[in-house]
């Protein structure tokens, strides 16, 4: 695999990344807001019992003390659930923030892991260029051996061949 196509590996999986977290952000935005949606619907159902609840104790005077007392502690309830829900929402902030310091932290090793790429590439490229120098070289030093002995061979040949021409047979 030559580098051009591993970096374009390691951009399309760094696309990916992103594309993928955009898709988290607008899932968990969508679900945010039906989840307001709801809690909308919510306050409606209880603002509708409420005043019906206030309408009984109007016509019950009788009893007015005590569902004023009722409403009372209710409304504290609801208060509370206002409190807890703006703790989670806060919670979610907190949780978003610390979502975004861990894409922003892979972010920086991806650049790291690109740099550290290119060094790689730059290495391997002048650890080939030293191959082919030692390869030209070597391949020089045996051209040079194979002509000397090539040369010796004629030599030895051609003394053979006057030997065997003096030679009675």
């Amino acid at each position: 695999m030559d580098t051009d196509t591993l970096a374009k590996l390691i951009k399309e999986e760094n696309e990916q990344t992103r594309l993928h977290f955009d898709e988290k952000a607008a899932e968990m935005g969508r679900h945010f807001d039906e989840k307001a949606a709801e809690m909308g619907r919510h306050f409606d159902v209880v603002a509708e019992s409420l005043e019906s609840k206030i309408h009984v104790i109007a016509e019950g005077h009788g009893v007015l003390v005590e569902k004023i007392d009722g409403l009372g502690t209710r409304m504290d309830h609801l208060e509370t659930k206002v409190d807890h829900l703006e703790t989670k929402v806060d919670g979610l902030g907190t949780r978003m923030d610390h979502l975004e310091t861990k894409v922003d932290r892979l972010d920086t090793r991806m650049d790291h892991l690109g740099t550290k790429l290119d060094g790689f590439i730059v290495e391997t490229r002048a650890n080939f260029e030293e191959v082919r120098a030692s390869i030209k070289f070597s391949y020089a030093e045996l051209d040079r051996r194979l002509t000397f002995l090539e040369s010796g061979f004629k030599d030895l040949s051609s003394r053979m061949a006057s030997l065997e021409g003096r030679q009675p047979h």
